[in-house]
């Protein structure tokens, strides 16, 4: 019987920083990130869109704005079909109402703009609003958690193509961000240190090292999900937005731009889904933002095993992204 031998150039199976997650980064398939450009999304008509000014009417009542020149240029109000309610019911730990508040976050008036089309000192204001409710919604000793996310383009779950972000606050601490937590204690009893500060420390030294500032990581993580998944993480080990001094969001907001232009400008702006994963009460977890592009598809293989094959190496999307 002949010797069967694994070839790393071909395909690797990666774990990820700190959980106990791995992925198969199929490498042996080839994929670039230019075999990712899709074409233009047809532009629509903004006449009847929930979000643009002149139909303030048609979303529930605002919440806070932020003006220039007599006109809102950010606007935060409810979801009009929330997914949580703030009506409160008894319930138990297997059956409990889904308590929490949910709410729109419409970044730019303009309807067929972008994040990546604002400023870097509008983005920067935008993490502030962000921050406001976040910690508003967690003002209420009922919360446990609040996710502030952002689905870009219809494969990424967005029902509108008006570029908004949600805020979600739940009872609970989501799996994945307990999970997360727990094995941040677990890393910290074992190394002595922050993972996510190890993480970033190795990275900017590496292939993987997309840019950095004084206060700002960014990198696509070594066992990346997605085609073109990149993480931004600030150096200094904060917790929550609220953590962040002005120059750190707006070193923040310079990374968002940075990776958002590339995708607009290199990749046709194709779905993407982003999130902010900030720390539960009574953790450690750092605050990090997570960007992952729909590029491909999670079949019955990674449904079935959470196991996900990325088909492009991480090296290759950091690449891709690095500035000019």
């Amino acid at each position: 019987m002949p010797v069967i031998t694994f070839s790393p150039m071909e395909n690797e199976l990666r774990k990820d920083y700190f959980l106990d997650r791995r992925v198969i980064i199929a490498v042996g398939r080839g994929k670039r990130p230019s075999d990712f450009k899709r074409d233009p999304a047809p532009e629509e008509d903004g006449k009847t869109c929930f979000f643009c000014p002149g139909n303030e009417e048609m979303t529930p009542a605002e919440i806070s704005r932020v003006e220039e020149d007599g006109h809102w240029v950010i606007r935060v109000f409810p979801n009009k079909y929330p997914a949580v309610t703030t009506e409160e019911e008894e319930g138990s730990d297997e059956l409990m109402p889904a308590y929490g508040y949910h709410e729109i976050v419409v970044e730019n008036p303009a309807h067929s703009k972008s994040v990546s089309d604002l400023s870097i000192e509008r983005i920067s204001h935008v993490l502030s609003v962000y921050n406001e409710r976040v910690e508003h919604m967690l003002s209420d000793p009922r919360v446990r958690y609040a996710l502030v996310f952002k689905n870009h383009g219809r494969k990424a779950g967005a029902s509108l193509s008006h570029t908004h972000t949600q805020i979600i606050s739940t009872p609970v601490v989501p799996r994945l961000v307990k999970e997360e937590a727990e094995a941040v204690e677990r890393y910290k009893t074992l190394n002595g240190s922050c993972p996510l500060c190890d993480a970033w420390k190795k990275e900017v030294g590496g292939p993987r090292k997309v840019w950095e500032d004084y206060h700002m990581a960014v990198f696509t993580p070594y066992a990346s999900r997605s085609p073109m998944e990149a993480w931004i993480v600030p150096k200094r080990h904060v917790h929550d937005l609220g953590d962040l001094s002005d120059e750190e969001r707006h070193s923040m907001a310079s990374a968002f731009k940075l990776l958002l232009e590339k995708l607009r400008d290199g990749l046709n702006d194709p779905p993407y889904n982003l999130y902010f994963h900030v720390n539960p009460r009574g953790a450690d977890l750092h605050l990090h933002v997570e960007l992952l592009p729909r590029l491909s598809n999670w079949a019955g293989f990674e449904l079935g095993s959470e196991i996900i094959i990325n088909t492009m190496a991480p090296e290759d999307a950091a690449e891709f992204y690095r500035p000019e």
